[in-house]
């Protein structure tokens, strides 16, 4: 079984530093509608506007940060599969450090959770892709995982997947700040509709170019 790191309602969400925002704006110089942002390699700088703070901790932007006792933790029980980034605090002072954790780790998605790619931009790069409603999810291809504990799939940078490993050592040691949401529970994408399902690539493209 793997899972994706899901926020946790009990904690808030922190928010970045408005002077220091880790994202930069892509324009597409053809179709305005396929302007979006994009996480850059910054560290990121944050805001704590409220007190109470778990093990784990999620920004506004679906971050994974987690406090300096955590990470010790994992270093322990050598979990894999990820690197740290410690996080600047703009506005107060913690008695301990917190870290981005970025998850390394690489797998590909089996071919029966029905996701493909549905349109690619030759302008700006833009990919969508649309998930069939099959009431699978998303299933990991066992195959094409390199074995870390932390990873993520090319379609979607923003999940982090973790192994049962991970659940355990969290559960273990009673870390809070964070849910595991399994795979097979999470859709991505354009989810398509019976009008939908059989369109041709050129139909797509003339949909997300409108």
């Amino acid at each position: 079984m793997f899972y994706i790191l899901d926020s946790d309602n009990k904690y808030p969400d922190v928010w970045y530093n408005e002077r220091k925002v880790p994202f930069s704006r892509v324009d597409c110089p053809v179709f305005s509608g396929h302007s979006r942002a994009e996480k850059n390699n910054d560290n990121i700088s944050i805001e704590i506007k409220r007190k109470k703070m778990g093990d784990f901790v999620s920004t506004v932007f679906s971050d994974w940060l987690i406090t300096e006792r955590t990470a010790v933790i994992f270093e322990k029980q050598q979990l894999t599969g990820y690197k740290l980034r410690e996080v600047d605090i703009s506005n107060k002072v913690l008695p301990f450090k917190l870290w981005e954790i970025i998850a390394v780790g690489k797998a590909k998605i089996h071919p029966d959770s029905g996701l493909k790619e549905l349109y690619r931009c030759e302008h700006c790069g833009l990919v969508i892709h649309g998930h069939s409603n099959n009431n699978i999810g998303i299933k990991i291809d066992i195959s094409t995982w390199d074995g870390c504990d932390f990873f993520n799939i090319e379609e979607n940078q923003t999940c982090v997947f973790v192994s049962e490993n991970v659940k355990k050592v969290v559960g273990d040691h009673r870390l809070t700040g964070v849910l595991f949401l399994p795979s097979t529970e999470l859709s991505l994408g354009y989810t398509f509709t019976d009008a939908d399902q059989n369109w041709t690539k050129e139909q797509w493209r003339k949909h997300f170019e409108k």
